[in-house]
């Protein structure tokens, strides 16, 4: 297929009213209905560089022949439209392939966090039940879920079976319907166990179709010379800014460059320097650990353009830091607000937020905005109602969203006069530690299975680097002697490493309470100890 062969998807700019989930909501007349679809449009630019991580270099082309390999092998060990699979693995081009190979066959792709501990990992295959374990993981011989597990190197060997197999290998694209699932995306919820967001093809489209409209991208607009943006993606391929950032590229002929290992961050300026990256999307801790490096001025990072940042709050004086270090991107420090329930992105906003601590920009064109019981001061709930809202939690029947169709945010938020969102707070008993959510009644009710342990409060302490990390104060019961190694050891089976606390309040005293008997976390915050 030539590289100046239009667009196959309208990508419109018309707003009409239409039905999500039962509920009336503003969307795009002209989309894309499916997410194979979105695979098949960007094979416009099939000549250009798509893959880069490390030696390995797949064109666009290259790329979705290997998807093609890979969906037939699927489609061997079983894998049928409508399958849940549950992909768990780090950023690397096989992740990718994977993901397209099961939306071609109609599958819906359940995005395992790959940092979950063992425990967690088996309450997810609990609550999906995949057809298939696609794994960067060695099977654990303890392991009696009964689920098919297929390791990444079994998918690493499809895509590199290059000898007598053409880069014209046809794409087999199983019909779907935009309103049934195409994937699940984990959130930590109040249980503490990971809760399965369940998105439509219309969600992520519709979400995908907004930014690009925000950023001037929209695919049927672009002319067969754009050049095309090389992106770096060192946020997780199984979130949704991930997942987003790669779809963006993908769609206008880009080049999407993955580092080798977990991050680093002077593998990122090497590969600033070395790929020309034009546009990075990250959250605010790994920015801060790049610009902050002690080798940051020996690298050319001049070609970057642009620095997007979500999944946790930016403080004012970071977006001051990215201006000044990436003096290109000057325009585009970018801030996006949303949440996984919604499509992850309502919001958007460039330079226009500059001087205005907390703000995340103006809704987007297909998203509406509103505030619930706002105060004097005009803070209340944030409320969203967008086309990209997930169609609800994966085994619960309970809405996500109200009867008209607004989701809560749990985030408390003012507008000012020109309509702008400012994030003031969280009601949500949630930590942002480095970008990744943690439910704080998940450590909580992991420590009290220790036996030394009466009571615990799990609070979010500032961090200059994460954001926010994890307090436990911890109330012993009387007698009790423990050390802060035996609970951090207790724990370790059970969370995630971002999850264990870093910080320790032990004490024997009982924590602050309200006239109900609720631990009342603001004042153990205000209370908590210089030393610990």
């Amino acid at each position: 297929m030539s590289v100046a062969t239009a667009s196959l998807v309208r990508w419109g700019t018309e707003i009409e009213v239409g039905t999500v989930n039962g509920h009336p909501c503003r969307m795009y007349s002209d989309r894309a209905h499916a997410m194979a679809e979105l695979l098949q449009d960007a094979q416009r630019w099939g000549q250009r560089p798509f893959l880069v991580q490390g030696q390995r270099r797949l064109s666009a082309r290259q790329h979705a022949a290997a998807v093609a390999r890979v969906a037939r092998e699927l489609q061997r060990l079983g894998v049928r439209h409508g399958d849940l699979v549950l992909v768990q693995g780090f950023n690397h081009i096989e992740w990718l392939v994977t993901f397209w190979a099961l939306h071609c066959l109609g599958a819906i792709v359940a995005m395992g966090n790959a940092w979950w501990s063992p425990q967690e990992t088996a309450d997810a295959i609990e609550l999906v039940r995949p057809q298939l374990l696609i794994t960067d993981a060695p099977q654990d011989p303890a392991d009696r879920s009964g689920v098919a597990h297929l390791g990444f190197a079994s998918i690493r060997a499809q895509v590199d079976q290059q000898e007598g197999h053409s880069d014209d290998v046809p794409l087999e694209i199983v019909e779907v319907d935009e309103q049934r699932p195409a994937v699940v995306i984990f959130s930590s919820g109040t249980t503490g166990k990971a809760k399965g967001v369940v998105m439509s093809h219309r969600a992520v489209i519709a979400n995908i179709h907004n930014l690009m409209r925000m950023t001037g991208r929209l695919p049927s607009d672009l002319d067969p010379s754009h050049p095309g943006t090389v992106s770096l993606v060192t946020m997780p391929l199984f979130h949704q800014g991930g997942m987003q950032i790669s779809l963006m590229t993908m769609l206008s002929g880009g080049t999407i460059v993955f580092l080798e290992g977990k991050f680093d961050p002077l593998e990122v300026l090497q590969l600033m320097q070395a790929e020309k990256v034009r546009a990075w999307g990250s959250v605010p801790t790994m920015v801060a650990r790049v610009i902050a490096h002690e080798k940051f001025a020996d690298y050319d990072t001049r070609s970057v353009s642009s620095v997007q940042m979500g999944g946790a709050p930016i403080p004012h004086e970071l977006r001051a830091q990215v201006q000044q270090s990436f003096p290109n991107s000057s325009k585009r420090v970018g801030s996006m607000y949303g949440l996984t329930e919604t499509g992850v992105v309502a919001t958007g906003a460039g330079s226009d937020i500059d001087g205005r601590p907390g703000c995340v920009g103006r809704p987007l064109p297909a998203a509406e905005i509103r505030l619930t019981n706002p105060n004097t001061e005009g803070v209340g709930e944030i409320m969203a109602r967008t086309p990209s809202a997930s169609s609800g939690y994966l085994g619960d029947p309970t809405p996500i969203a109200d009867e008209q169709g607004w989701i809560s945010s749990g985030d408390l938020g003012r507008f000012d006069e020109d309509g702008r969102l400012y994030i003031v707070g969280r009601a949500k008993d949630m930590i942002i530690r480095g970008g990744e959510n943690i439910a704080s009644v998940h450590v909580e009710r992991c420590l009290r299975t220790h036996p030394s342990v009466a009571e615990v409060a799990v609070v979010p302490l500032p961090h200059a680097d994460l954001g926010e990390e994890v307090g436990a104060a911890v109330v012993l019961r009387p007698g009790a002697q423990v050390s802060i190694d035996e609970l951090r050891s207790h724990v370790a089976g059970q969370l995630a490493k971002f999850e264990i606390p870093s910080r320790w309040w032990l004490t024997h005293e009982p924590l602050p309470t309200n006239a109900t008997g609720k631990v009342v976390k603001s004042e153990v915050l205000a209370g908590w100890p210089q030393t610990a």
